[in-house]
């Protein structure tokens, strides 16, 4: 740590435009070889969430990663963690390399459209059929699904990628892959990865679960 940090005035990541990942997939931090789930990111730092597991960390403690975005690819920073808290890890910009402001708007210009779209995207409730096997369904949309951790199933990690099937009957099996979101209980949130679900696949589910003109959620 440098000798002269304590007299600097502490950077506040709030008074900057941040690119916040909320109810997406995070963006990766390759940290110190740990891989860290990134919250949000702005020229006066980022925010990671859970701190990785495996080692002790320390405030002031100078680290270096790769940062992994959406619109930019690999990005390296040099950072020193400002906070630590029972959530996680707040990095502040070191000497070294940072993403530039230009890229960190990019970034959030990104999420918003996402999340535009995403909120632009009918959602279909599944109804649970008998004797339905494997993890049950809450919902799906061309960007993402909802289901059920089965009683003996573990949760993956917020910000894991996943991967399954959408199985309808034995000849109609749809491979899915995603990365999980969010933890509502027992229920998983996947944004799903590009392209997502096609309208032919959300025809052909609506069909599957809603046959014979029967009444479907809008």
């Amino acid at each position: 740590m440098r000798l002269n940090r304590w007299s600097e005035p502490p950077l506040d990541r709030r008074t900057y435009p941040r690119a916040e990942y909320r109810r997406t997939a995070p963006a990766l931090l390759e940290l110190e070889g740990y891989r860290c789930a990134v919250r949000d990111l702005a020229p006066g730092g980022l925010r990671v969430e859970p701190a990785p597991a495996g080692r002790v960390w320390e405030v002031g403690e100078r680290v270096s990663g790769i940062l992994h975005l959406r619109t930019m690819g690999r990005v390296l920073i040099d950072a020193v963690i400002g906070r630590m808290d029972r959530s996680g890890l707040a990095l502040v910009p070191d000497d070294g390399p940072w993403p530039e402001s230009s890229v960190i708007d990019a970034e959030r210009s990104s999420l918003v459209r996402w999340h535009h779209e995403r909120r632009g995207a009918p959602r279909l409730p599944l109804p649970q059929l008998p004797g339905q096997g494997g993890t049950p369904l809450r919902d799906v949309s061309a960007t993402g699904l909802r289901y059920a951790l089965a009683p003996t199933e573990r949760a993956p990690a917020t910000g894991s990628h996943v991967e399954g099937e959408l199985r309808l009957d034995n000849e109609t099996v749809i491979p899915v892959r995603g990365q999980v979101v969010r933890h509502i209980g027992r229920e998983i949130a996947v944004a799903l990865d590009p392209p997502g679900l096609t309208p032919e696949i959300l025809a052909l589910l609506r069909r599957r679960f809603f046959p014979e003109g029967a009444d479907t959620p809008s």
